[in-house]
């Protein structure tokens, strides 16, 4: 066996299941110290009781501890990403790995799970555009398939988290990822599972755009394989690019819009408002408008450069755009794990620290947020009782022994 191996996997199921090594030792009847050295690679011999133990106290088969993480080897992701940053998306997918074997580890604790269809959930059937057509009319094609299924009309999509959630039955989170992957797909093949994750880094409307970009992958059926680009855009990835744009602007929408508030035509304060109203950046609503002929190529050029934020101050409500920021810089796990977790941190399953690291927050603040809520783990069993008669006698034959040794 290779204890060095061991001793990290230890780590970290430990780790998911939110325990502190005192937590851990205590359950597997260890010393801290002997668990120390087991997760540090130390020890020079591991016994199958010592194994059998702790896989008994993290409530795992022992397999888990002497194999590779199952989820992990079985794990799919579809990212977009260069080359280039090939180190930045395997930290990536540490974090998606992280959530998918939280969530499989409430299957092993028999705890509810919202029913998934054939795209991971609810099960949003809409055909497919012919693959004849090129990559804009394929995405625009599905996208407004999808609207016209769930009647969103023209309008903005108001929640468009809780509708891949919802409708698509896929799972979305906000997390703390490196800057160059703004957001990819993770697919646990084997409990059809699929995780869309977003960067907390990024303004509100590029994590909106990521997600629609992502639910288009999951829609047309992009398969799993990471998209690594190096200055090319795949037809995939364009068509998923038009999907996001159509989904959540409709040019029949923007059209109206315009009419509406822009009967000169648009500027710069028309085409920002628009994209509040929206929920898009500026840039969304520029290529939106040229395709309606709104704007030409160069005036839509010229209106380029803007941030969201500079807009949001400049046509009045830069206020909503900086709590807009900072609510969307806050980590948010999938509802469905979070719920599974919280559940069975209340049956006393997993520790807080599990709880915590879900949703990118201190152990102390979230067991004092679960507390307030009235959702606390049931009282630690009875630590088990020390004869101290026979640990003196177990000693006493100890020095004995020595002694004798020394003497001989």
């Amino acid at each position: 066996m290779n204890l060095e191996e061991i001793g990290r996997r230890v780590a970290l199921e430990r780790s998911h299941a939110g325990m502190t090594q005192r937590d851990l030792a205590a359950r597997a009847e260890l010393s801290q110290p002997t668990l120390h050295r087991i997760e540090a690679g130390e020890r020079s011999a591991l016994t199958a009781a010592e194994l059998d133990r702790l896989a008994v106290a993290l409530d795992v088969p022992l397999t888990r501890l002497t194999r590779a993480n199952p989820v992990g080897k079985r794990m799919r992701v579809a990212a977009r990403a260069g080359r280039s940053a090939a180190e930045d998306l395997s930290v990536a997918t540490r974090k998606a790995e992280d959530i998918l074997t939280l969530d499989d580890r409430m299957d092993a604790f028999a705890l509810r799970s919202e029913h998934r269809g054939d795209v991971g959930g609810a099960g949003l059937t809409c055909e497919l555009p012919p693959e004849s057509l090129t990559a804009e009319d394929q995405g625009r094609g599905l996208a407004r398939a999808v609207r016209g299924k769930l009647e969103l009309g023209l309008g903005p999509v108001a929640n468009l988290a809780e509708f891949a959630e919802s409708v698509v039955g896929v799972d979305t989170a906000v997390v703390d990822l490196p800057h160059r992957v703004s957001g990819f797909t993770a697919t646990d093949p084997d409990r059809n599972v699929i995780l869309v994750l977003v960067n907390s880094a990024d303004v509100p409307e590029r994590q909106r755009f990521t997600l629609a970009h992502e639910l288009g992958h999951v829609l047309f059926g992009d398969g799993s394989d990471a998209h690594l680009l190096d200055g090319e855009r795949t037809h995939a990835e364009m068509r998923c690019d038009a999907f996001a744009r159509h989904l959540l602007l409709p040019e029949p929408g923007l059209a109206r819009w315009m009419r509406e508030n822009a009967p000169a035509g648009p500027g710069l304060k028309e085409c920002a408002l628009a994209a509040h109203h929206y929920e898009v950046s500026l840039r969304v609503v520029l290529i939106q408008c040229r395709r309606l002929g709104l704007l030409t190529d160069d005036a839509a050029k010229s209106l380029e450069g803007p941030t969201g934020r500079q807009l949001a101050w400049s046509y009045g409500w830069g206020p909503q755009y900086t709590a807009a920021c900072g609510a969307a810089s806050q980590a948010r796990p999938p509802r469905r794990v979070l719920e599974r977790a919280v559940e069975a941190y209340r049956a006393g399953k997993i520790g807080v620290r599990a709880v915590a690291a879900l949703q990118g927050s201190e152990p102390n603040a979230t067991a004092l947020e679960l507390a307030d809520a009235g959702i606390t783990p049931p009282p630690p069993p009875s630590p088990k009782r020390i004869d101290v008669s026979t640990l003196i006698a177990r000693r006493a034959g100890h020095r004995e022994r020595r002694d004798g040794d020394a003497w001989e």
